[in-house]
């Protein structure tokens, strides 16, 4: 029932902040619940997120496979400090996206304070959505360091 509520809270938050991602999440997740489809429920906790890295990765290079994009441009690209600057971003982001997975696995309610941390940003300061593994991540590594230090 606790869920539910959550799950609710969620997808009201997902209206009141026009984020299409919570809305769709809280209310799918809330219908599966109430249907009982526990099998989903667990497949879906299982694998949605290497689903999703596999869309948004077939997203960004779907550019370059329609021909958006020409491989040699991005390659004579590759002396300019910006480029290099987003190149090295990357590699870090993927190490504070393995971070936040190994948090996640490690405290799964810090998911959900990250998912409303990131509510509170959109609609109170104007920020964009990020993806809850990257925040994650920064919070693993933050933290570490943080506990390194103190």
């Amino acid at each position: 029932m606790q869920a539910n509520i959550l799950l609710i809270i969620v997808g009201v938050l997902g209206v009141i902040v026009d984020n299409q991602s919570l809305i769709i999440s809280g209310f799918v997740l809330l219908l599966l619940r109430v249907l009982e489809l526990d099998d989903v429920l667990k497949t879906i906790d299982n694998y949605s997120v290497k689903i999703g890295i596999i869309l948004i990765m077939l997203g960004v290079l779907a550019s370059l496979a329609i021909g958006k994009q020409d491989f040699s441009i991005l390659l004579e690209r590759l002396r300019e400090p910006l480029t290099l600057l987003a190149l090295v971003m990357g590699i870090l982001v993927t190490q504070f996206t393995r971070e936040g997975i190994d948090l996640f696995a490690a405290d799964p309610t810090i998911t959900i304070v990250l998912v409303i941390g990131i509510i509170i940003g959109v609609a109170f300061f104007n920020g964009m959505p990020s993806g809850p593994l990257i925040a994650g991540g920064i919070t693993a590594v933050i933290y570490q360091l943080m506990s390194f230090i103190f």
